[in-house]
């Protein structure tokens, strides 16, 4: 009862936070299976053909397995066509996606912590090398492909944070980093960096950086540990979101 309340004034907190300057959410049953995800310039968040699931793990900023519900939560399809200001932060918008969820699918959760595998992203003994940039508008944060060896992969970013880097990490190498990246350097701040690897191929390693190598070239260290995490828990939600 009380992690149930509990739950419920987190709802009705959010709703009161942040929200979208417009937003429509309807179900898509045209039975496809491609779906995508665009925040484009000028605050606009496009979804299509996405499963509830897919919302609340953008919304919560989470890994898939993060996500503890119903199994419906994969299968359950919308679109979802919103606004938020131009100057809104990527953390604006996931609020603003958590308060969007509270109030068209009723969406009450609480957190755990469990115990789970993780690499862990610290500033290293001789401190970061990367260069501070201007905060910019979400437009403006990106990481593009790079010039360098041919043998390797290269990445340029700009105006992004600690944070974003370390799920970066993981989503540039998901057979080195099988387990989430955990940004843990305590920098504050955005920057601009390149990174310069060579993939693991699973057919015995080549010679070249690997992505610690290339991290480390940055100041920064990754290192394996197990750590409790936070999991999502779903109390309760509709199937079908409110009309607005």
């Amino acid at each position: 009862m009380w992690r149930m309340l509990c739950g419920l004034w987190v709802a009705a907190a959010m709703a009161q936070g942040p929200a979208f300057e417009v937003a429509d959410v309807k179900a898509n049953r045209s039975g496809e299976a491609r779906m995508a995800v665009d925040l484009q310039a000028g605050g606009r968040l496009t979804m299509r053909n996405v499963p509830l699931k897919v919302m609340i793990v953008f919304a919560y900023h989470l890994r898939p397995e993060a996500l503890d519900g119903p199994a419906w939560l994969g299968s359950e399809r919308f679109d979802v066509v919103a606004k938020a200001a131009e100057t809104a932060s990527a953390d604006d918008v996931r609020r603003m996606m958590q308060a969007l969820l509270a109030e068209r699918f009723g969406l009450v959760v609480h957190t755990e912590q469990r115990p789970s595998a993780a690499f862990v992203l610290t500033v290293g003994k001789s401190g970061a090398k990367l260069q501070a940039s201007e905060a910019a508008l979400l437009s403006g944060q990106r990481c593009v492909p790079g010039s360098g060896a041919p043998d390797q992969r290269h990445v340029e970013c700009k105006h992004v944070t600690a944070t974003f880097l370390a799920d970066y990490i993981q989503e540039l190498a998901p057979r080195d980093f099988p387990a989430p990246v955990v940004d843990q350097t305590g920098l504050t701040g955005v920057y601009d960096f390149k990174l310069d690897w060579t993939p693991t191929t699973g057919d015995g390693d080549g010679a070249g950086p690997t992505m610690v190598d290339a991290v480390r070239r940055l100041g920064l260290e990754i290192e394996r540990r197990r750590m409790p995490l936070p999991v999502i828990v779903v109390d309760r939600v509709e199937r079908a979101p409110v009309e607005r």
